[in-house]
């Protein structure tokens, strides 16, 4: 086909353009954190703090490495909790969710206390749940009840969000309700439940640290309250950069799934691109 006069065919971008492009897009992202950690080392330099009181990085990181069997041994309950936490709240979420979707006397039953369940502190339930049941119950359901909130709403808003005219017409053109909902309503509503899966996979590992500083003697959480009453501080801000990591993690492997899930998400919309 002969090209309009005044315009050029472009076609796709090359490959070594997004390459460029995602590679831009890790270093700006980890620009500021490395900023900050350089100012806090040159400030630990001028202003040599105590170690006990505010190590520097470098300090932070000698400590890691040395005592890193013992992080590693906590990490891995930690990681354990916060697992099976995030994996009860989308399970017990997307169930809630569907069904306040699917039934208004469910909805106005059920959503207004998955909204008032969220001003109730955490911390302060934490006691209860120990008495109430054993410890690893009790740290696994702070995890789920931390992070079950952004399931149970964004599962809501994306299975109500859906196009009123397709499933009008899905129905006209005779489909059930089970196939509407398989095939419509629940490919529809991912998007959105994706970004609240995100939120729940960090917030997942701060239930778990909450447990874990109430409820038990083992995992991150407990060592950091360990070492900060023993003034190991270096070993506390080691449990807490491993903590971060977790929470990135978590993060980084619900946005892989969502990759894989929704593929033409990934596609270049753009006018003129194909």
């Amino acid at each position: 086909m002969t090209p309009v006069p005044g315009t050029t065919d472009a076609g796709p971008p090359p490959a070594g353009r997004h390459r460029h492009v995602r590679v831009g897009q890790v270093a700006a992202a980890t620009l500021l954190p490395l900023l900050l950690v350089l100012a806090w080392q040159v400030s630990a330099w001028i202003i040599a703090p105590r170690e006990w009181i505010l190590p520097s990085p470098a300090v932070i990181a000698r400590t890691g490495w040395e005592v890193r069997d013992r992080l590693w041994h906590h990490a891995q309950w930690t990681l354990l909790i916060t697992v099976i936490g995030f994996t009860l709240a989308v399970v017990v979420g997307c169930l809630i969710a569907a069904l306040i979707a699917r039934s208004r006397i469910a909805g106005r039953m059920l959503y207004p206390w998955i909204i008032v369940s969220q001003t109730i502190p955490l911390v302060a339930l934490a006691p209860l749940l120990v008495l109430w049941m054993p410890g690893f119950g009790a740290m696994v359901t702070l995890a789920a009840l931390i992070s079950l909130f952004p399931v149970v709403v964004a599962g809501v808003d994306g299975l109500r969000s859906t196009d009123p005219e397709l499933i009008r017409a899905m129905r006209t053109l005779g489909a059930s309700s089970g196939w509407i909902w398989s095939h419509v309503r629940v490919p529809s509503a991912l998007p959105r439940l994706f970004t609240g899966l995100r939120l729940a996979a960090v917030f997942a590992v701060t239930g778990a640290v909450v447990g874990e500083i109430v409820a038990s003697d083992r995992g991150l959480g407990a060592l950091t309250r360990l070492s900060a009453g023993q003034f190991e501080t270096p070993v506390t801000f080691a449990a807490v950069a491993i903590l971060a990591l977790i929470g990135i993690a978590m993060f980084l492997v619900v946005a892989m799934a969502e990759w894989a899930a929704l593929p033409h998400l990934r596609r270049d919309t753009r006018p003129g691109r194909h």
